[in-house]
């Protein structure tokens, strides 16, 4: 891809915008961090449809390839009304969710999930009720702030957890959990992430024509959001110029 736009509230989608660019799937990320409604897991259905409503008046003016809703509670509201939103932003559409189908063959497992997505009970529906869903708030939060010594004792504590209840797996349903999919595995869990079967999915490019970037659109604070591309960037091989908005 060329151009693509990501939407996420938080770092989550920031760790999503750097790895489209590192595994060469798309040149220029356009990142809406909708800081602005962060936590977004605590908004009602009424509530996330009007932010859904703005995020799709700002993609549809946008020449890109693809939008990315990296992000499991808006995902969440798109299923329920994509028809209006798929019209309105006119342009080829992936979600949270876009691979459920592994979701279905799951045993026993703990998905880990904002408050608004545990309502919808999106997962709920693809593992046929199996399992268990918990809002880690706190981990969530410690991520956004990068709360590095917290992070860590609630990943430990979550990691006996599972092994003490006997999960199968772990499913990372909110997309700030995604960087720490390594910690976890390190753990010795079996983590599943939507969010990496999407990079999964997607062709890459050997070679780009022009300098790789990602433009940053934050809605509210960006300190959270510039801190973290900048401590991130230093792991590419390419320079990647980020601008913002």
């Amino acid at each position: 891809m060329e151009k693509c736009v990501v939407y996420d509230s938080g770092t989550g989608g920031a760790w999503f915008s750097l790895e489209l660019v590192r595994r060469k799937k798309c040149r220029q990320v356009v990142f809406y961090a909708d800081t602005g409604n962060f936590p977004l897991g605590l908004k009602t259905e009424q509530q996330l449809y009007e932010v859904l409503s703005k995020f799709a008046s700002f993609a549809a003016e946008l020449e890109a390839d693809t939008v990315f809703l990296a992000c499991n509670t808006i995902s969440s509201v798109y299923l329920r009304y994509w028809p209006v939103f798929r019209k309105r932003i006119g342009k080829p559409i992936m979600h949270a969710f876009s691979c459920y189908q592994r979701l279905s063959q799951m045993i026993n497992p703990l998905i880990l999930a904002t408050e608004a997505t545990v309502r919808a009970q999106v997962y709920t529906y693809f593992t046929q009720g199996r399992g268990e869903e918990l809002a880690p708030t706190q981990l969530i939060d410690a991520l956004q702030s990068n709360r590095t010594k917290e992070t860590e004792h609630l990943v430990a504590a979550l990691a006996n957890y599972v092994k003490e209840k006997g999960f199968s797996e772990l499913v990372l349903g909110c997309t700030h959990l995604s960087e720490i999919k390594p910690l976890l595995e390190r753990s010795g869990i079996s983590v599943y992430d939507p969010l990496e079967c999407i990079l999964d999915r997607l062709e890459g490019s050997s070679a780009f024509e022009g300098e790789p970037s990602i433009e940053l659109h934050s809605t509210g604070p960006r300190e959270d959001m510039l801190n973290y591309l900048s401590s991130k960037l230093g792991f590419l091989r390419e320079e990647v110029r980020v601008d913002v908005r």
